[in-house]
């Protein structure tokens, strides 16, 4: 292949973009530790796991990242090192992060150190989400403005407020990757291949128990011979099968949490803790008027509300603009974090792709202005997250 002919790929500009976002965040980050006064000090009975590595890879480890690694190294039965580290967790806390995650970070651990491990599976997985999505896209918009709305739909996901956890020793770009790669799949008929990645997704995060529904929805498109890509024959019913492989999946974790931490449901119980129990999608506005609005912080974050409602508005588009897999999907996703707090809602909101390949559809229609006051924005507050998550203050 020419240079000319390499420039046209996609691959192209999806990297530049990649580097650039990533660049822009490293900068932001390492600046703000040098800048900024840290909040780990002022914040005690957080788990600090790890010991600290060089600034360009240590700012990617915060919060959440410490339970990772945490597990990487020793496992899920580690009641005794969070007692030690003087640290109040109950001893099934361990469970609500998924092991697929940390399984990762141990194997390349001996290569690239545990942060490093975590950083370089992060940004793997990152990349090809932007090329599972630039391909989803092209399948949904034909002719140039395929092209045009795969790249913007990228470009909305890097500069997505929350997008510094894509980077981070955080499993949201592994579980986007599983994501874009079950829709994908079923688009073009290939239900065994959807199936297997949705368990492992759902080995990720229990949110993937809801890649059921697009493959479901997409059988049944085209089980009834309707608009399938690269589908030449009626699927056999028995193809549906492989999408029990996702709550086999999840039983078999809960298995592993009742023989290890003695309670199958101890992932729900981590949820509960942190998110308070589920009731209707208005439960988490309830609670941010009931905490008392602040700018940004757990349940009472009015950024996290902006975006909710945000989300909320495009959802409705989405109805309209978009295949019913994808619509449904959001929705159910939507509703079941909405039904407890908007805490993290933002990094959520990360992992539903649907609305930025929306946002793409929007740059390519000639629609730019909203797309451009979206860059803007997201951007800024992109680093305005970025120096507090480097600086153990809380992002999201």
């Amino acid at each position: 292949m020419d240079l000319e002919k390499l420039l046209k790929t996609p691959i192209v500009p999806l990297a530049c973009l990649f580097l650039a976002s990533r660049a822009a965040l490293l900068v932001v980050g390492l600046l703000a530790t040098s800048l900024l006064p840290s909040g780990v000090g002022v914040q005690p009975g957080n788990l600090v796991w790890h010991q600290p590595v060089s600034p360009p890879l240590e700012i990617w480890a915060r919060w959440d990242s410490e339970w990772f690694l945490l597990i990487a190294t020793e496992g899920y039965g580690v009641e005794d090192l969070l007692t030690a580290s003087g640290t109040v967790w109950e001893h099934w806390a361990v469970a609500g992060f998924l092991p697929l995650y940390p399984m990762l970070i141990r194997v390349l651990a001996p290569l690239f150190g545990g942060v490093g491990a975590g950083v370089l599976i992060s940004n793997m997985c990152l990349f090809l989400s932007l090329v599972l999505l630039d391909r989803l896209v092209r399948l949904e918009v034909e002719g140039d403005s395929g092209e045009t709305s795969g790249v913007a739909a990228c470009a909305a996901l890097l500069l997505f407020p929350s997008s510094l956890f894509l980077s981070a020793v955080y499993s949201e770009s592994l579980f986007l990757m599983l994501s874009l790669g079950v829709f994908l799949s079923a688009r073009t008929g290939r239900f065994a291949a959807a199936g297997m990645i949705a368990a492992l997704a759902t080995l990720t995060r229990p949110f993937g128990l809801l890649l059921a529904i697009p493959i479901v929805v997409e059988f049944w498109f085209a089980w009834r011979g309707r608009d399938q890509v690269g589908v030449d024959r009626r699927p056999k019913i028995w193809e549906l099968a492989w999408a029990g492989l996702i709550p086999l999946a999840l039983a078999g974790y809960m298995g592993f949490c009742q023989s290890v931490l003695g309670d199958p449901l101890a992932f729900i119980h981590h949820k509960t803790r942190w998110r308070g129990a589920m009731s209707g999608p208005w439960r988490a506005f309830v609670r941010w008027w009931e905490a008392g609005p602040t700018a940004h912080g757990a349940h009472g974050s009015t950024v996290e509300l902006v975006i909710a409602l945000a989300c909320l508005a495009m959802l409705i588009v989405m109805v309209r603009r978009l295949r019913p897999s994808y619509t449904l999907y959001t929705a159910a996703a939507m509703i079941l974090a909405l039904g407890s707090t908007l805490w993290s809602f933002s990094r959520l909101a990360l992992t539903l792709f649907p609305f930025f390949m929306l946002i793409g559809m929007a740059w390519s229609d000639g629609r730019r202005c909203l797309p451009t006051i979206y860059a803007w924005i997201g951007g800024t507050l992109g680093g305005f997250f970025m120096a507090l998550f480097a600086n153990w203050w809380w992002a999201g």
